[in-house]
């Protein structure tokens, strides 16, 4: 089995990687897009969004708006609209030394 590289982010892209969790339960944009409690101002200045399954990137979206969800119960939390960039240099790549032991579903890069 081949060694896990790690991700090295382009210095000019911003970054939001999300973990999805360990399984792919549904489409993984629908798990990716929503649902995130982070400050919309911040996340808006994302170029990139990361979709983390196991520690590793599964998918990379490029997002096109962010707002506030306006499904019941979670107006508190934003979700964004975006392409999947299939040719992306960052799919299959890790990001654990990025997290480390942290629980935090959401990480910045370059932000």
């Amino acid at each position: 089995m081949d060694k896990e590289v790690d991700l090295i982010p382009n210095v000019n892209d911003r970054i939001v990687c999300v973990k999805v969790g360990k399984v792919i339960r549904e489409n993984l944009y629908e798990m990716a897009r929503k649902y995130w409690v982070m400050k919309l101002e911040r996340a808006s200045k994302a170029t990139h969004v990361l979709a983390i399954v196991n520690g590793v990137v599964e998918t990379v979206y490029i997002p096109l708006k962010w707002y506030h969800s306006k499904d019941k119960g979670k107006e508190h939390r934003i979700e964004f609209e975006g392409k999947e960039d299939p040719t992306s240099e960052y799919i299959g790549k890790s990001v654990q030394g990025f997290y480390g032991h942290s629980a935090n579903p959401v990480l910045y890069i370059n932000m």
